[in-house]
């Protein structure tokens, strides 16, 4: 492999590594989606609120829930292996997309964005995997025939990801099309991206239509967000708040002005300069909410990353080697320092931990509330966000979803304990429905189970 292979295949196991040993998914919606896998009935309790995203749920939470039973009573090794196979997938499509595509721009810009958001649950990291396998088929020489059912299955499983893959496939269109007027791009490869997105579009309204969420606080949610990926302001107030994205998302796209032949070049020196305050960004500004406001402008940024390489691959290839050294220091830097608040939070949680149900909101109580209000400077130097960085910043950051604290209590205490925030604050996310609840507690299960249904049913089911 080249040297951005390894060094992208490096940053990326970093990452998993990280990620696994602290157990990062329960911090996020992973929590919510480990805990259905864990108490059974687990299509009905909460994966079928997303039933447009099905493709992408079971690529990353699938197996786990299929192995539930051979787990036991050992939460712990099951929220392990949970983490070890939503980790493996994307690495299962990078190898793919090395074995299919024509050269290694696909496999590089794909690992290369997925860095920038493995650390949140994003439906979108499983369909630009699918989506590029399906685009490097078609560039290869390969016939006719298997382009076309290559393009008869990807549709199907596309619509099942993330309505985003839509906008990912449409832009890579447009921009493809604005380069045919001055350089030679592969027309077939814009002509059939446009189809697509018109095709996953319709999908996506149709899916909508046909399965809305039955949980009214799931809906809401995705009411409230449905508008990120197309919402310039928004997208541009991501990047403010988490300005380390801008030197990632630009060691990405220059590359491209030299393949697509564009007369402005990035001065000597420029690719060093932002690699340097990208890192220094990451170091001070890596929090919760940077892996989850990636996703925002991530697709946007692989279809002109993309379009851009395709230009000209070979000028491409040479031309990127050392943005990507950058880019993959930083993303690097980003999952230490990350990891490092995570593990700070952990061992808040074991020094604060208490036997049985735990309300974190009573008066007197010691627990630091969730974060609020504006992020300030968390995004750039978060070392000097509070005189207590443990207590004042990681804790407040890390447990900003409120949902998740009773999750990550339960299986970091080894199922002894629940430290809960009460869910009554206006657009609260309330995980489950009671009626699939009260059916999964017809399975067997040991009372340290039963206790946490008690406690999921009493508190965090909607009726």
């Amino acid at each position: 492999m080249d040297r951005s292979d390894w060094a992208l295949l490096a940053a990326y196991l970093l990452a998993a590594a990280l990620g696994t040993w602290m157990r990062c998914l329960l911090v996020n919606d992973g929590a919510v989606y480990i805990g259905a896998a864990w108490i059974g009935n687990t299509w009905h309790l909460f994966f079928d609120q997303n039933v447009g995203r099905t493709v992408s749920t079971l690529m990353q939470f699938g197996l786990a829930w299929a192995l539930r039973p051979a787990f036991g009573g050992a939460a712990d090794a099951f929220v392990l292996a949970a983490h070890a196979f939503y980790f493996a997938g994307p690495l299962a499509l990078w190898l793919i997309l090395r074995a299919v595509e024509p050269h290694r721009i696909y496999s590089r810009l794909y690992l290369a964005v997925t860095l920038m958001m493995i650390f949140f649950t994003s439906e979108m990291i499983v369909g630009m995997g699918l989506w590029l396998i399906w685009l490097a088929i078609l560039a290869s020489p390969r016939s006719t025939a298997t382009k076309i059912v290559a393009s008869a299955i990807a549709a199907p499983l596309l619509a099942f990801t993330h309505p985003a893959i839509a906008l990912l496939s449409l832009l890579f269109a447009l921009v493809g099309i604005v380069l045919m007027i001055r350089r030679q791009f592969p027309r077939p490869l814009a002509f059939a991206a446009g189809v697509m997105g018109v095709v996953l579009i319709g999908a996506y309204l149709a899916l909508s239509a046909a399965f809305p969420p039955s949980n009214p606080t799931v809906a809401l949610q995705q009411a409230l967000n449905k508008y990120d990926y197309v919402n310039l302001a928004w997208m541009l107030v991501t990047l403010w708040l988490f300005p380390m994205l801008i030197p990632a998302w630009l060691l990405l796209v220059a590359p491209g002005f030299g393949a697509a032949g564009m007369r402005w070049r990035p001065p000597r020196g420029t690719t060093e300069l932002v690699g340097v305050i990208g890192i220094a960004l990451a170091a001070g500004g890596t929090g919760l909410l940077t892996w989850l406001f990636a996703r925002h402008t991530a697709s946007h940024v692989l279809a002109v990353a993309l379009a851009l390489a395709l230009a000209s691959p070979g000028v491409w290839l040479t031309e990127s080697r050392r943005p990507l050294l950058f880019y993959c220091a930083i993303a690097a830097t980003a999952a230490v320092s990350y990891n490092a608040d995570l593990f700070l939070f952990s061992r808040f949680f074991d020094h604060h931990v208490q036997a049985g149900i735990v309300d974190v909101d009573a008066p007197g109580a010691t627990w630091p509330a969730p974060l609020s209000g504006p992020y300030g400077i968390r995004g750039t130097f978060k070392w000097a966000a509070g005189s207590d960085y443990q207590r004042d910043v990681v804790v407040p950051m890390y447990d900003w979803y409120r949902v998740t604290l009773a999750f990550y209590s339960y299986f970091r205490s080894d199922r002894r304990s629940v430290l809960f925030h009460h869910l009554n604050h206006r657009g609260d996310w309330i995980p489950f429905e009671c009626k699939p609840l009260e059916r999964a507690r017809v399975p067997l299960h040991d009372e340290r189970d039963q206790a946490f249904l008690a406690f999921l049913a009493e508190h965090y089911c909607v009726p």
